[in-house]
C-alpha cells in the first residue's frame, strides 16, 4: 500500500471515529439532560410530605431537618448547604418555624426558588402561653394590624384547607422550577384537594354533635383544629413542644380539668410529655395520642404515613377521648 493511499485511509478513520465520538457525546449528553430530576428540598416533615404528594416520581425529594428534631432549632450542617447549592427549589412553612432559612439565603448562592408554603393562609395569632417576646419592633413585624411573626401559630397544615394551600403553593413552585411537568404536578394537586375535602367532611361529621368540645393537650400546637371544628384547646405546655409550663400555668390546668370535667389528656405523639403524663396519673385521667405532624414515630414512618394517615390518626383520638368525656 502506497503512503499516499495510507494517508487517506487514516483520514477516513479519524474521521469516523470523530462521528462516533461526536454520537456517545451528544447521547450522553441528551441522557443526563432527560433523566436529570428536579432537586427539590424541605424543610421538615410536613412540608416533605405535603410536597412529596404534588411532586410524585417527577423530583427528587430531600428533607433537611431530621425526623424527629426540632425544626424551631434546628442549623443545617454542611453537607445540608452543599446540597442546598445543587437544589432548584426550597420548601419551608414559614411563620417563625425555620429561623434556618435566613441562614440558608444568607449562603446559598444559586437560583434556588424559595417556597413560603404558608403564604395565604388563614394565620391565628396570639397564644396562651408563658411566652414573652421583645417589644422593640423588628424585621419580622407582621405589617398587618402590627402583629409580629413570632405570635402567629405556624402550624397551619393542621386546618385542611390550609394544608391545600400550601400544596397549591408548592405545585406552582415545581410548575415553575419544571414546566414541562407542570400537567403532572397539577394533575396530583387535584387528588389532594379531593383528599382534602372528604378529610375536612369526615372531621365535620365526626365532631359536630360533641357535648363537650375542650380538650387539654401537651403541645399548644391544635388551634386551627379547633378552629376549624368548633374545639377549645388549653394546653398544658406551650407552642413549642420542648418547652416547660410554669408551676402557675399547672394550677390552671389542674383547675380547668376539675370545673370542667375533663377526663382526658392529649399528648404529643411524637415526643411525649411528662407533665402531661403526671397530671393524668395524679387525676387518674384517660392519655390519648396526638400529632402535630412536625415528625414521625419510628412505627409511623415503617408504614410510611402521610398527611392523611396522621390527620385521620388524630380525629379516631379525638372522637374516643372526647365521646369518653360525655
Amino acid at each position: 500500500m502506497t503512503y499516499k493511499r495510507v494517508k487517506t485511509v487514516m483520514k477516513i478513520y479519524k474521521a469516523f471515529i470523530a462521528v462516533i465520538a461526536a454520537a456517545i457525546i451528544a447521547c450522553g449528553c441528551s441522557e443526563t439532560e432527560t433523566s436529570r430530576k428536579l432537586k427539590v428540598c424541605t424543610s421538615f416533615n410536613a412540608m416533605y410530605d405535603l410536597t412529596r404528594q404534588i411532586c410524585g416520581d417527577r423530583a427528587e425529594v430531600k428533607n433537611l431537618v431530621p425526623n424527629g428534631s426540632e425544626p424551631h432549632d434546628w442549623e443545617p450542617s454542611t453537607g445540608a448547604m452543599l446540597y442546598l447549592e445543587k437544589a432548584d427549589v426550597l420548601v419551608y412553612n414559614g411563620l417563625g418555624m425555620e429561623s434556618f432559612v435566613d441562614k440558608i439565603r444568607a449562603s446559598v448562592k444559586n437560583d434556588l426558588i424559595y417556597v413560603e408554603a404558608s403564604e395565604g393562609c388563614d394565620i391565628l395569632y396570639g397564644y396562651e402561653d408563658d411566652h414573652h417576646h421583645d417589644e422593640e419592633e423588628d424585621e419580622h413585624e407582621h405589617e398587618e394590624e402590627g402583629r409580629h411573626i413570632e405570635d402567629a401559630d405556624p402550624h397551619v397544615w393542621l386546618d385542611p384547607y390550609n394544608a391545600l394551600i400550601e400544596a397549591e403553593n408548592i405545585c406552582e413552585a415545581l410548575s415553575e422550577a419544571d414546566p414541562e411537568n407542570e400537567e403532572y404536578y397539577k394533575n396530583n394537586l387535584e387528588s389532594f384537594k379531593a383528599k382534602i375535602i372528604q378529610l375536612d367532611l369526615d372531621y365535620k361529621n365526626a365532631l359536630a354533635d360533641l357535648k363537650s368540645r375542650s380538650i387539654i393537650v401537651s403541645h399548644e400546637a391544635y388551634g386551627y383544629i379547633c378552629r376549624a371544628y368548633g374545639l377549645n384547646q388549653s394546653a398544658v405546655e406551650g407552642m413549642s413542644a420542648e418547652s416547660e409550663p410554669s408551676p402557675r400555668k399547672v394550677r390552671e390546668i389542674y383547675d380547668f380539668i376539675r370545673e370542667n370535667n375533663i377526663s382526658c389528656i392529649f399528648y404529643e405523639e411524637l415526643t411525649g410529655s411528662r407533665t402531661a403524663t403526671a397530671i393524668s396519673e395524679d387525676l387518674g385521667i384517660a392519655l390519648y395520642p396526638i400529632s402535630s405532624f412536625e415528625g414521625l414515630t419510628a412505627e409511623q414512618e415503617k408504614q410510611n404515613y402521610d398527611y392523611f394517615d396522621v390527620m385521620r390518626a388524630n380525629l379516631e383520638s379525638l372522637k374516643t377521648g372526647l365521646k369518653y368525656d360525655n
